[in-house]
């Protein structure tokens, strides 16, 4: 009878938990909105990850640089009512736990912003090889500032069928970098939605969430996201500065949509993207900014 009763419990308790295929996922992503034809605002980002399997609690570590520039890069010296540069370099720790219906993320983020970010010279260096503009305005940067924050993110599956997958998810993040809070909705279609649940979003080199996917051998999805938030702050703008620097607002009421395709085999898999945000100082010169996304990832 006890026999009985523990085979019983394992049957129903299956469903409720995902055996990893894979131990863990190396990836790289890079955000540039040269892609998009500009080069203004949120400009470039690098992520190297580790991803663990996410079992019961996964994990996962990062190290990423980005940088945002005023709308002109040729100009020697800050125009009124821009933004300043910026440049951000950090390590992030994060768990995360995934079903096939729910999913839970936390993270800790530590870094600086400021000429110890070496934005700058990465800038230059990428400008040089792919033969755009070299920038003229580093010298008024945001200050070097030590930079920390919480995160955390809930997935809530609403429906899946033949024609999709819906689900909502919210967030939030609260430290002295960009605090926030927001909520939004995905839609996916493709094979094995529900070994990859909650793997996407609109976080900058984030799109999608390779380590989320190692609990599928092989698969593919379209994915669109939509977010609105209420940001309370963001130190790229806000943050200490030269004194020929503009004093900005914020825009607290934000809004970002993704779209983009994940492949994936047995080892290799990547993802292409594209991001929408909408304008985050209030005397932004247009409306929204965009840039483009490609990961590539490994796992074994």
């Amino acid at each position: 009878m006890l026999t009985r009763r523990l085979i019983g419990a394992a049957i129903i308790a299956a469903p409720m938990f995902t055996f990893p295929v894979h131990a863990a996922t190396v990836s790289l992503s890079i955000d540039n909105d040269g892609v998009i034809g500009t080069d203004r605002e949120y400009t470039s980002g690098l992520f190297l990850r580790w991803s663990s399997d996410p079992g019961l609690i996964g994990y996962s570590v990062e190290i990423g640089q980005q940088m945002w520039t005023p709308s002109d890069i040729e100009l020697t010296e800050p125009l009124p009512n821009e933004r300043a540069y910026a440049g951000f370099l950090y390590t992030q720790a994060r768990l995360y736990q995934q079903t096939d219906t729910f999913a839970l993320k936390g993270g800790l983020l530590l870094g600086t912003v400021g000429p110890n970010s070496g934005a700058e010279t990465g800038q230059s260096i990428v400008h040089t090889v792919v033969g755009s503009p070299d920038p003229q305005g580093w010298d008024y940067q945001i200050y070097d500032e030590f930079i920390y924050q919480l995160s955390g993110e809930a997935h809530q599956l609403i429906a899946r069928s033949p024609v999709g997958e819906f689900s909502v998810f919210g967030r939030g993040q609260g430290g002295n970098f960009q605090s926030e809070v927001a909520a939004g909705g995905t839609y996916r279609l493709g094979i094995d939605l529900g070994n990859t649940f909650g793997s996407t979003s609109v976080i900058a080199g984030n799109t999608v969430d390779t380590g989320m996917l190692s609990n599928s051998a092989a698969g593919m999805f379209f994915f669109t996201t939509l977010e609105a938030r209420y940001r309370f702050d963001d130190v790229t703008i806000e943050g200490d500065k030269p004194a020929e620097n503009s004093d900005l607002t914020i825009e607290n009421i934000q809004g970002a949509a993704s779209a983009g395709f994940t492949w994936y085999s047995n080892n290799w898999g990547a993802t292409a993207s594209a991001t929408v945000q909408s304008k985050q100082y209030e005397t932004a010169k247009r409306n929204h900014h965009a840039y483009g996304t490609f990961t590539l990832f490994y796992r074994y």
